[in-house]
C-alpha cells in the first residue's frame, strides 16, 4: 500500500499546495497545468498515465504500471524503497483514480484508486479453464469496483487518511472454491514535504476459506511504519497480530497468539545497519492426535555493515543476465566486513499433550573480515573459512536432550561430544576462528 500510496500522494501534491494557498475558487486553469507538469514527471518515471477527464471539481485519469526499473527509483525519490523485483510483479495493473476537490478543512482532496486490470504475471499465470475461469470472476470484481480504496487529504498535505472497501468475495465453483474477506482496513498517516513520514494501518479481519475446510483466518493485524531519517533505509516498523489461525478441523490445526515483530534500519556512511525483534505469546499445534504449543518464543536479532549502494544493486539485478556485475556488487557488500548476531532464540515453555519439556535457547554471532579477497575464495573456498569468526551457544532442558537423544545419530554425536551441565541445562557451544572448529572445546 505504502508504495502506491507515495506514487498517487505526488500527483496530489501540487493541487493540494495551490489549494492552500489560493482556495477552490481558482483552481481551474492554474491547477490543470500544474496538474499537467506532475502527470507528465510520472510518465517519464515509467507510469503512462491515459483516460484523463475533468470538471472543475472532479479529475480522472489511469496510471499503467510501465517501467519497473524507472518507477523503482521515481518510488524511491517519495520514500518508498521499492525494489525493480517489487514493481515487476505490478507490471501491467492499471490504477483508475478519481479526484474530487472539496471546500473543508480535512478532506480538502479525496481520491479513489481501484484496479482495472490485473499485473500480467497473474493474467499470463492462468493456463487452464478453471484458472481462466477464477480470473473472469476477479475481472468481474474489478469491474464492479469491488476492491477500492478511498484517501482524503488534508488541505496542507500534512497528514491522510483513508480505507480499504469490505470484502467478501468466493472464487472457484462449489467444488474447489475459495472465499476471501477482509473487514475493516483503514489506515492513516503524515506527510512530510510530499514524502510518506508515517503510516498506520489497521486491518480487523482478514481470511481465507477453502470448499474442503482449510481456513486461514488473522485477527485484530496492525501495522505502523515510521520514517527515520533522509535515507529511505532510516525507517521503523512495527508489526501486530491479536491471532492467527490455520485449521481444517477441530483436531488439525495452528494457532498463534499475539504475534509482535518490531524491524529497524538505519544507514549510516553509506553501510546499514538493521535488527528484528519477533515475539510469540503462545503457539499451538495439532496434529496426528497430538497437541503442542510453545509459550513465549523470542527471536532477536541484528546485522551491520552491510553496503547500502551494493545492496540497492543486488536487489535490482538479475546474475543471471550480468553475473560479473552482480559478483562485484557483492563483493562491495562486505567490503566492510559482515557482523550478524542472533541476541536470542527462545522457546520460554515446550508442553506436549500436557507434559511440560522445558524450554531451549540459542544464541549466536557471525562476523566476516574487511577485505576478504573473493577471487582467491572462488578458486579456493576453503579460504573463507579463515576470514570467518562465529560462536554459538544452544541450551536445551534435559528433558528435551533425552528425547533428542532418542535418534541413533543424535546419541552417537552426543556421546563422542557430551553437552556441558549448566544450571540444569544441557549445554553446547560451538566456536569457529582461524579456520578450527571447536564443540565444547572439542577440536573437530
Amino acid at each position: 500500500m505504502k508504495k502506491i500510496l507515495a506514487g498517487i500522494f505526488a500527483v496530489a501534491a501540487v493541487a493540494l499546495i495551490y489549494f492552500y494557498a489560493a482556495g477552490s475558487g481558482r483552481l481551474n486553469k492554474e491547477l490543470k497545468h500544474q496538474l499537467d507538469t506532475e502527470l507528465s514527471t510520472m510518465q517519464q518515471s515509467g507510469f503512462l498515465v491515459e483516460a484523463r477527464s475533468s470538471t472543475p471539481k472532479k479529475e480522472h485519469f489511469v496510471i499503467s504500471f510501465d517501467d519497473p526499473e524507472k518507477m523503482a527509483a521515481y518510488f524511491k525519490r517519495v520514500g518508498a524503497n521499492a525494489t525493480v523485483q517489487d514493481i515487476e510483479a505490478l507490471k501491467g495493473l492499471k490504477m483508475g483514480v478519481d479526484i474530487t476537490y472539496q471546500p473543508n478543512l480535512y478532506s480538502a482532496l479525496s481520491m479513489d484508486l481501484y484496479p482495472l486490470t490485473l499485473p500480467e504475471s497473474i493474467r499470463n499465470a492462468a493456463e487452464d479453464d478453471e484458472d481462466k475461469e477464477v480470473l473472469a470472476q476477479i475481472e468481474k470484481m474489478l469491474a464492479a469496483k469491488k476492491i477500492l480504496m478511498h484517501i482524503d487529504l488534508r488541505k496542507d498535505l500534512s497528514a491522510f487518511k483513508g480505507y480499504l472497501k469490505d470484502i467478501h468475495e468466493t472464487l472457484g465453483d462449489n467444488s474447489d472454491a475459495v472465499t476471501l474477506s477482509m473487514k475493516g482496513a483503514t489506515f492513516e498517516g503524515t506527510l512530510k514535504k510530499g514524502a510518506l513520514s508515517t503510516l498506520t494501518q489497521k486491518i480487523t479481519s482478514l481470511g481465507v476459506e477453502s470448499s474442503d475446510g482449510v481456513k486461514a483466518l488473522a485477527d485484530k493485524t496492525v501495522a505502523t511504519y515510521r520514517s527515520t531519517g533522509p535515507s529511505p533505509y532510516d525507517m521503523d516498523a512495527d508489526y501486530s497480530v491479536a491471532k492467527i489461525t490455520v485449521s481444517k478441523n477441530a483436531q488439525e490445526g495452528l494457532t498463534l497468539n499475539k504475534l509482535n515483530i518490531k524491524t529497524s534500519e538505519k544507514e549510516q556512511n553509506g553501510l546499514l545497519t538493521s535488527s528484528v525483534n519477533a515475539t510469540v505469546a503462545s503457539t499451538t499445534m495439532k496434529g496426528q492426535g497430538q497437541t503442542i504449543v510453545m509459550e513465549q518464543t523470542v527471536f532477536d536479532a541484528r546485522t551491520d555493515n552491510l553496503n547500502a549502494k551494493a545492496l540497492e544493486i543486488l536487489q535490482n539485478s538479475d546474475p543471471e543476465k550480468d553475473e560479473a556485475a552482480f559478483k562485484a556488487a557483492l563483493k562491495q557488500l562486505l567490503s566492510k566486513g559482515l557482523k550478524m548476531t542472533i541476541n536470542k532464540f527462545a522457546v520460554g515453555k515446550i508442553i506436549e499433550n500436557g507434559n511440560n519439556l522445558g524450554d531451549i535457547a540459542l544464541n549466536a554471532s557471525l562476523g566476516l573480515a574487511a577485505g576478504v579477497d573473493f577471487a582467491q575464495v572462488e578458486a579456493n573456498p576453503m579460504l573463507l573459512l579463515g576470514a570467518i569468526d562465529a560462536t554459538t551457544k544452544l541450551s536445551l532442558s534435559e528433558t528435551i536432550a533425552s528425547m533428542i537423544a532418542k535418534d541413533p545419530r543424535a546419541m552417537m554425536v552426543m556421546m563422542l561430544i557430551p553437552p556441558k551441565e549448566e544450571k540444569g541445562k544441557k549445554v553446547y557451544n560451538l566456536i569457529l576462528k582461524n579456520g578450527k572448529i571447536t564443540v565444547n572445546g572439542v577440536p573437530l
